[in-house]
């Protein structure tokens, strides 16, 4: 394939991380990872709208969700 220009290489590692991040959250039941993830992914503009997000999305999905700390 080549190189990876910097641009596109870039906006991959940032989805990897944002997916590593993710699972990392989960399996770890971190509310730290899983605000860090919302917080890089593309389509949050921001940290303090990241925190809200996930705050609602654990309490819309209680009893799903572990449990983060």
């Amino acid at each position: 394939i080549g190189n990876i220009p910097t641009f596109q290489k870039g906006l991959m590692e940032q989805q990897v991380a944002v997916e590593k991040l993710t699972v990392d959250a989960w399996t770890e039941h971190s509310y730290l990872k899983m605000w860090q993830a919302l917080t890089l992914s593309k389509t949050v503009p921001g940290a303090k709208v990241a925190r809200q997000i996930l705050d609602d999305l654990i309490a819309a999905n209680k009893g799903y969700w572990p449990e983060l700390k």
